[in-house]
């Protein structure tokens, strides 16, 4: 009997803790950071071959949900978003072109350096950057909402403030 017991304690033990999944806001979170990376390649499907390796690299960024704080129909997370360190690379990219400018050797030229840079630089070992943010986010008719998304953006974008925000 008292195996039995034990058996049936074991049992309930292993199905509470299947039962106890990740909080609803941890994998709303979860599933928009998939489809914003899966969108940003789709959006550069027609682009130019430059467009298509940024975009390759940028969807290399991966994140840890270190903390969640679910509070009714309100939820903090604590994120750390790792990407590539996209101000050293944007900064070697435009170093690199200043010749051509001052060449102006034209658009064809400029095309074929930032395919040739963006290429070599998809094929190379890549420098990540880490950023913590705090993605506050908000149940809305039932689903789960990012509330600063800009602050999101900025972590998968390696700290491009300008490529994020809209001049005010």
């Amino acid at each position: 009997m008292k195996k039995i017991f034990r058996y049936l304690i074991l049992c309930f033990a292993v199905l509470m803790l299947v039962a106890c999944g990740k909080p609803d806001s941890q994998k709303a979170f979860e599933e928009r950071f998939k489809e914003f990376n899966s969108l940003i390649t789709k959006q550069m499907e027609g682009a130019d071959e430059g467009s298509k390796k940024m975009a390759e690299i940028i969807s290399k960024a991966t994140y840890t949900v270190n903390k969640v704080e679910e509070n009714g129909n309100e939820s903090e997370l604590d994120v750390t978003i790792k990407t590539v360190d996209l101000t050293k690379y944007l900064s070697e990219f435009m170093l690199s072109l200043k010749p051509m400018i001052e060449a102006n050797l034209g658009e064809d030229a400029f095309s074929k350096a930032t395919v040739d840079y963006f290429s070599d630089l998809s094929k190379k070992e890549l420098e990540y950057t880490e950023t913590n943010i705090k993605v506050y986010m908000e149940k809305i008719e039932g689903e789960w909402k990012v509330k600063n998304t800009d602050d999101v953006l900025i972590g998968i974008f390696g700290g491009l403030e300008e490529f994020v925000r809209v001049p005010q």
